[in-house]
């Protein structure tokens, strides 16, 4: 015997919840002190957002996290959010004013203004980037300018669509190229503290090529990298951002800002299974059950929106203000799981189309997952029992979306955590064996007591031989438990 001590992993009441979609939960003032309850509510990655809060904030909030998971017996992620080169308007010279429309503005570059109708952008290449006819969107895109001249280093612009703006407002040039610092000097700092903290995952905002993930992963390179989609130049550059990432984050907030309002929906769907196609997860974002920030349940379109993204194929679905800072924190969590899982058990669901095997990836454990995959379709196998050092054939299994559970079995503590994002995938720590036999003889004894498998119930186990060796997938068997697990 090697390895680890597995402690005993997941409450009954957790059980239940946390098998198909995953639920991210921000955690924040409204929250910090009842991640227990979110846990049993159904939160499977608690999220940390380095954009609010100082670094005593998030050092308190990982501990608590820690310390609920510990005491709840479940494996939970950590999701830290860094800010990225976020464009905003600097402080207005009345701290707040509302446009009309065919009102005529003028913007420069800087931190301040002292006159009503020039406002300031506080961050650099602002007038480089802009051609007369461009679009320049304030207040996370309340407020249409259209740019008329450029003179100078002032930029002349009528307003389309009016509305209020204020200090420290987002600024979106959506028909422009801007190139910024990423990470910026602030996101280094946080990448180091998310380092410090021990993190699972890493969301990197605004992306706008590959290039920006290899950077970021030369400085984190043990970090699982996710990719928030939300400038309109990541849609040009999709292929090099995926194969710089392990996931991606469909950010439809400042996504929906960049692209036409009515193009979201079509983006969502097509990036969830772009990222399948590429082996990545997909986390599903903002504004999905945005008036449980005040209310105590969802509105219907909140429910048919949250529902929408689980049937596009999404690996988890998101809580933001919601969780970290609304009123009703835990009925959010628990109202997420609800609507996932009535999905989930639906027909519709079910007969999705799966993913085609992956051509370019050739390998032995990209065909076993598949196999795997197809046999439990076919026998109505509904669990799958994946030996991994990795999580990588766990990765494989989980994006052919099976109609099942995919218990992840594995010795490392770090994968346990990364695997906890993963669409139907239950990880579960156990000890690491020498020979298949024993493995499978093991895993046995670990389910049946932890009441994960029954008696006489068929599974598929997957597996590697030799064992121990990280991404050597190559066993298939179809076994019911409580047999002797030998492999002749």
């Amino acid at each position: 015997m090697q390895g680890p001590t597995p402690e005993p992993q997941f409450s009954s009441v957790a059980d239940e919840q946390r098998c198909g979609t995953k639920i991210v939960a921000t955690i924040g003032p409204a929250s910090e002190d009842r991640v227990i309850q979110l846990i049993d509510a159904g939160m499977a990655v608690a999220r940390i957002n380095f954009s609010h809060g100082v670094d005593d904030d998030h050092r308190r909030r990982v501990e608590k996290i820690r310390t609920a998971a510990r005491l709840r017996g479940v494996p939970i992620g950590i999701l830290a959010d860094i800010q990225g080169p976020k464009m905003r308007l600097g402080k207005l010279a009345g701290g707040e004013l509302r446009l009309a429309r065919g009102q005529v503005v003028r913007l420069f570059e800087g931190a301040l203004s002292d006159e009503l109708d020039l406002l300031p952008c506080n961050f650099l290449g602002f007038r480089g980037a802009l051609k007369v006819g461009d679009r320049v969107l304030l207040a996370d895109g309340v407020v249409e300018l259209v740019t008329e001249a450029i003179d100078g280093d002032i930029v002349r612009a009528r307003v389309r669509r009016p509305g209020p703006i204020s200090d420290r407002k987002g600024v979106h040039m959506p028909d422009s190229y801007l190139a910024q610092e990423l990470p910026t000097p602030q996101d280094r700092k946080h990448i180091s503290l998310a380092q410090e903290l021990g993190v699972d995952f890493l969301g990197v905002s605004f992306v706008s090529r590959g290039e920006d993930m290899e950077r970021i992963r030369d400085l984190a390179p043990k970090m699982m990298l996710v990719a928030k989609i939300e400038r309109r130049t990541a849609l040009d550059n999709l292929k090099g951002i995926f194969e710089a990432s392990d996931g991606i984050m469909v950010a439809r907030g400042d996504l929906g800002v960049e692209t036409q309002l009515e193009q979201l929906p079509l983006l969502q769907k097509t990036l969830i299974q772009e990222a399948l196609k590429a082996g990545k997860f997909v986390i599903t974002a903002t504004e999905m059950l945005e008036s449980m920030i005040k209310a105590s349940r969802p509105t219907r379109a909140e429910v048919t929106d949250v529902a929408n993204a689980v049937l596009d194929g999404s690996d988890a679905v998101m809580l933001s203000a919601e969780t970290a800072m609304g009123d009703y924190p835990i009925e959010a969590v628990q109202a997420m799981s609800r609507i996932a899982r009535a999905v989930e058990t639906s027909q519709r669901y079910h007969e999705l189309p799966r993913v085609s095997f992956r051509q370019n990836e050739p390998t032995f454990s990209n065909a076993t997952a598949l196999a795997a995959a197809q046999a439990a379709e076919a026998l109505s196998i509904h669990r799958i029992i994946c030996f991994t050092e990795s999580g990588n054939t766990v990765r494989l299994l989980s994006r052919y979306r099976v109609n099942g559970e995919i218990i992840a079995l594995t010795p490392n503590e770090k994968t346990l955590q990364e695997m906890t994002i993963l669409s139907h995938v239950r990880p579960i720590l156990c000890e690491r064996e020498t020979s298949l036999e024993d493995m499978m003889h093991e895993a046995q004894n670990l389910l049946l007591e932890q009441r994960v498998c029954l008696h006489g119930e068929e599974v598929i186990f997957v597996a590697g031989v030799p064992p121990g060796v990280s991404r050597s997938t190559n066993v298939m068997k179809l076994h019911r438990i409580g047999e002797p697990a030998r492999m002749h």
